[in-house]
């Protein structure tokens, strides 16, 4: 595990603004929420992780799911969660490998890094070229996924919105 002298992994960030979205259009749940929940829960485990990064990456993403005009965003952002939970749980699996969860020495996310990946695998899955998520997945019945279950299931708090005014 992390401490809080490390950045967020850039998957992590990816799967932060992806739940933002997702919640969003599908939850009907304000960007305000979503982002202050991550941020208040991962900010014990990484350093400069901000609601304004998560912002910026979630709104990025909206505005390109509005360009494209996709019939059904929630199934896009789904398939890409996905991918990404996917990759994680193997990683995870390993005895070889590093934990997924240790954060970097350097800041390797932004919304526009993120952006670019959800783009290519936008147009990669429109092609056929990735795999989709199975019917009826949700990374909210995720059960493996360690501290990401915990930020996920974290509910918003007055103690959240008091800290979000301080």
């Amino acid at each position: 595990m992390s401490s809080p002298d490390k950045f967020c992994p850039l998957w992590l960030y990816k799967i932060i603004i992806s739940v933002t979205v997702y919640d969003y259009i599908v939850r009907d749940v304000a960007i305000f929420v979503s982002t202050k929940k991550f941020e208040s829960f991962f900010n014990k485990y990484y350093k400069e992780l901000t609601v304004e990064e998560i912002e910026n990456g979630a709104t990025l993403i909206i505005q390109f799911l509005g360009e494209v005009k996709t019939k059904d965003p929630f199934l896009l952002l789904n398939h890409y969660t996905y991918s990404i939970v996917q990759d994680i749980k193997s990683r995870l699996d390993s005895f070889f490998k590093k934990d997924p969860y240790e954060g970097d020495s350097e800041k390797n996310y932004n919304g526009e890094v993120a952006l670019k990946d959800f783009k290519v695998f936008s147009f990669s899955c429109r092609s056929g070229l990735t795999k989709t998520a199975p019917a009826g997945w949700d990374i909210y019945n995720e059960t493996e996924l360690g501290i990401l279950n915990k930020a996920i299931d974290k509910e918003f708090s007055i103690d959240d919105m008091i800290d979000s005014v301080m």
